[in-house]
Parts: structure tokens; sequence; C-alpha cells
């Protein structure tokens, strides 16, 4: 009897993580293989939300990576990306871009965003927010000062 329990609790369990809402907020975009093989290396820096609300708005899924170092996979990461983007601001400097946010395809009913900066030193810093927020919204969320 107490087997059984285990089993079905561990089924349960394995139904919620496998739940198209709790983990696969980055399906289909390229920035996920980012989040998958740096999230947890030496040198990075990650954070995750989930439904959390962060200076007023409520977000999905909230998750950035910083980094020192520039890397060569998370650069074509976002140039695939990019390419799927529905819309797209980015900033040139010096015939570079340095930082820019791209709107992904909606899912689940959720907007999606993919935003990066990189510094003149090689490192830099990648995010991802899912949410009902609006491309207005991200410019207010990511360059208000409050």
């Amino acid at each position: 009897m107490r087997k059984r329990i285990v089993l079905i609790l561990l089924t349960v369990l394995g139904l919620l993580v496998l739940h198209p809402t709790t983990g696969w907020a980055q399906q289909g975009l390229s920035v996920n293989r980012v989040f998958e093989q740096y999230g947890h290396a030496k040198g990075f820096k990650m954070v995750e939300m989930n439904n959390a609300k962060l200076r007023g708005y409520q977000l999905h899924v909230y998750k950035s990576l910083v980094f020192k170092k520039g890397n060569d996979q998370i650069d074509g990461c976002l140039a695939q990306d990019r390419k799927r983007a529905r819309k797209i601001r980015e900033v040139v400097q010096d015939g570079k871009v340095t930082s820019g946010y791209y709107m992904m395809p909606p899912q689940n009913g959720y907007n999606r965003y993919i935003l990066f900066s990189k510094n003149g030193r090689g490192g830099g810093a990648v995010i991802f927010i899912e949410g009902h927020l609006s491309p207005e919204d991200i410019l207010k969320l990511c360059y208000s000062r409050n």
C-alpha cells in the first residue's frame, strides 16, 4: 500500500513538472538552450521567477542570465531568435548590436520577450519575460527609474 501511494505521488509530481505551463516557457526559442546550458555553469548567474510581480507588473515567467565573458553560442541563439521575432528594438554602437529586445510570437496566451545587453568587456545579460505585458510595458519596466 505504501509503495502504491509513493508511486502515485511521484506520478503526480512528474506530471506537474512536465506540464506545459511550468517548464516550457521558452519552448521553440533558441534562447532556451542558453538558460539550460549556462544557467548553472561557473561564471554565470541565473535568476528565475514564476508568477511573480516586478515593479507592479505581473509576470508569468522571468529568467535572467548574467555573464562576464562573451560567448559565441549566446550570440548565435539571439541571432536565430531575431529571425522569428515579431518586433525588434536594438541599440547599435560602432556597427555592433549592444542591446535590444525581441518580441516573440505569443504562446499559451502570453506575450514573450527576449531582452539582452552586452558590455564593452565581453560580458552581458540575457532576460526572458513572459506575461500579459505590452511592448510599452516592457519599455516602462526596463527603462523607468522607479
